[in-house]
């Protein structure tokens, strides 16, 4: 009994496969043409851009040059960043993730000694008057009369805040710069 079910089952569906590719072939114009529109709504829906992508800035530095140290033996220059605003799944804003560079170049003569900056030692100033410290960053060197690019150093604003000054510190002496995010 169930092998005859099986083979009615069988020769049905083989009889509507043949009848919907004859009916294919007499109307292919019209066929291809909607698989042509059906192609283009698919590339034109995988092109617009995710309404859901995260908000990004271009952080500026100004000025973005500073020179410390007792004998202003160290010149940094900060250079511009990104900003990404940060949400949890619900779209609550979460906060701002701030990251940009350094550029140290060590003004002592040769033979003179090596200069390093701890990017930990800085602070970011933020709109409501309270400063932060980085989160992450490493440690930077140059020997004399050369100049050494910084690992990314990343600052994590909390949610509602903007940055407002860098606070710069070298050897007892320190610099601000301001900060804005575009």
């Amino acid at each position: 009994m169930k092998k005859i079910y099986l083979v009615g089952v069988m020769a049905v569906a083989l009889l509507f496969s043949c009848k919907s590719k004859s009916e294919k072939s007499g109307d292919a114009a019209a066929s291809d043409s909607t698989a042509a529109a059906t192609t283009t709504e698919t590339t034109a829906k995988t092109t617009e851009p995710v309404g859901n992508a995260p908000k990004t800035y271009i952080v500026t530095f100004t000025p973005d040059s500073a020179v410390l140290g007792k004998s202003q033996e160290a010149a940094i220059k900060v250079l511009s960043g990104t900003a990404t605003e940060l949400s949890d799944p619900d779209g609550k804003a979460e906060g701002i993730e701030m990251t940009f560079k350094l550029s140290l170049t060590n003004k002592n003569k040769i033979g003179g000694n090596t200069v390093g900056i701890s990017p930990s030692d800085f602070r970011l100033l933020l709109d409501n008057n309270s400063s932060i410290s980085q989160q992450n960053g490493s440690y930077v060197s140059a020997e004399a009369e050369s100049t050494k690019e910084s690992e990314n150093i990343t600052y994590r604003l909390p949610a509602g805040a903007k940055p407002k000054a860098l606070k710069l510190f070298y050897d007892e002496t320190r610099a601000s710069v301001d900060v804005t995010l575009k």
